[in-house]
């Protein structure tokens, strides 16, 4: 810019500023290493002191984490665990300031069922992830991602005292073993049980990637909730990235689960009332968390997924995911405007928690109490009509479920064998439709159940749910006249 002065034109000089050169860190003025976010040059030591703060701060926002609290850190060997597990072996140093005060242990599923990995792949991969957790001092646990077909319908929560977690112990099968017992058996691990086949055989009967994801993604989160009650942790970390958390939150509203957004993408997932689910990593983006890991040489490991070697346009969730990395590229504002939306919206509160009714699948409140004009009713009206076509063709579409559980009486005997509240438990087999399985799922998971062709193969807490709701609508119908109205 020149002005004019009595001595003719001159040049003005620019006002200096700290770190106006990219080669510059924005806080010390030393050489940058890296840029952060969009244009915030950081040094080596600059760059951990602002990676560590963002991460501390977002449990102290929360305030959610009391002194001595034990949390459970899911490690699946990544790259955002790997930093999460980094992250949180920094704020336990007695030198950090505002240091961590929490008692983490560490969890690894596996799930090389769903890639179709042999055992022996599975339990080299066990080897290289019991190393990696071994090395953090940490207490750490291993479960097969099949066990949570065999999560009973009526989990009791028995909590285990706090000496049952020790340093290297692995958790394997459905064994109640104390961590003395289970130490240094790493290769008794059973990756051949009874859920096995059933896994297979359920992941074999869904149609389309985009319902085997969102299968895989829930059976993950009941079997975390199942392994927390085992060992005695009420919270649960886990290292979903900002980048992730965005795309999510696009996928989820393609696939009609907008309802489930304000808690799956939340720092504080409160889904289940006596197991807390926390989003540590949250703040970061995926790139950051990478140069964290090669900056700070954290070991991580790579794994097949689902979608590994898919297309983009495979499922919903590879989709959205691409959209938001390309655009990302151009536009680094991307996922911190598509993250920040999803985080105001908001769902509809109830004055009694506990009267609210959870989808039995992914334990979202169900979102289906709707008008007759709405969009809900239109699809299931379709469904039917081309239900009916196809039955006039010849074709029978119409799924049913074949459970060894339940009615009121039996051919022996008159008298209920449950507690008053539909909980029969006779061994008489009886057939649940489709249609009364859907009365206990969300719109989203409905629209994942479409494509699996046998309905058999779902987890016996989902089925379990829908008998007993069934149960208890037939107990509403054979005593409702002797019911008062609730005009009276």
């Amino acid at each position: 810019m020149c002005q004019v002065d009595d001595e003719g034109i001159s040049v003005l000089e620019k006002k200096p500023s700290l770190g106006v050169n990219p080669r510059d860190c924005m806080k010390c003025g030393e050489k940058a290493v890296v840029i952060a976010r969009i244009k915030d040059p950081f040094c080596r030591s600059c760059f951990l002191n602002y990676f560590t703060h963002r991460f501390r701060a977002t449990f102290g926002k929360a305030k959610v984490i009391r002194d001595g609290d034990k949390v459970l850190l899911a490690f699946s060997g990544g790259q955002c665990s790997s930093a999460m597990v980094s992250l949180v072996k920094r704020g336990l140093d007695q030198s950090t300031h505002k240091k961590l005060r929490f008692i983490p242990a560490l969890i690894y599923i596996d799930e090389g069922l769903v890639t179709g990995q042999s055992k022996e792949d599975r339990a080299t991969t066990c080897q290289r992830i019991s190393h990696m957790m071994r090395e953090t001092g940490f207490p750490w646990f291993i479960a097969t991602l099949e066990e949570a077909l065999g999560i009973p319908a009526q989990t009791t929560v028995q909590m285990k005292s706090p000496d049952a977690c020790q340093a290297g112990a692995s958790f394997h099968g459905n064994q109640d073993l104390s961590a003395d017992e289970l130490a240094g058996k790493l290769e008794e691990i059973c990756l051949e049980t009874d859920c096995t086949q059933e896994c297979k055989d359920l992941l074999a009967s869904v149609t389309s990637l985009t319902a085997k994801q969102d299968l895989v993604s829930n059976l993950r989160h009941r079997l975390l909730i199942h392994k927390a009650r085992q060992l005695g942790y009420h919270k649960v970390a886990v290292g979903d990235s900002g980048t992730r958390l965005s795309s999510g939150i696009l996928s989820s509203l393609a696939k009609g689960k907008g309802a489930a957004i304000p808690v799956a993408m939340a720092f504080v997932d409160d889904r289940c009332s006596d197991v807390t689910f926390l989003r540590p990593m949250r703040e970061f983006t995926s790139k950051e968390i990478a140069v964290y890991n090669a900056l700070f040489n954290v070991d991580s490991l790579f794994q097949p997924t689902l979608s590994t070697m898919a297309g983009e346009y495979a499922s919903i969730d590879t989709l959205t995911e691409t959209f938001v990395n390309d655009l990302q590229t151009n536009f680094p504002s991307t996922v911190s405007t598509v993250f920040r939306t999803g985080e105001k919206m908001c769902s509809a509160e109830s004055d009694d928690p506990e009267a609210v009714k959870r989808c039995s699948l992914c334990m979202s409140v169900l979102d289906t109490a709707v008008g007759k004009s709405s969009a809900l009713h239109a699809t299931r009206f379709s469904l039917q009509l081309s239900r009916k076509e196809h039955s006039s063709t010849g074709d029978n579409s119409c799924k049913s479920v074949s459970l060894n559980d339940a009615t009121c009486t039996s051919s022996s005997s008159r008298q209920c064998c449950g507690q008053g509240d539909g909980s029969c438990h006779s061994n008489q087999k009886k057939s649940v439709s489709a249609e009364s399985l859907n009365e206990t799922l969300c719109y989203g998971c409905q629209v994942t159940v479409r494509e699996v062709r046998d309905l058999n193969q779902l987890p016996h807490y989902v089925l379990e749910q829908c008998a007993k709701m069934e149960r208890r609508s037939r107990m509403r119908d054979e005593i409702k006249d002797f019911l008062l109205c609730e005009e009276s």
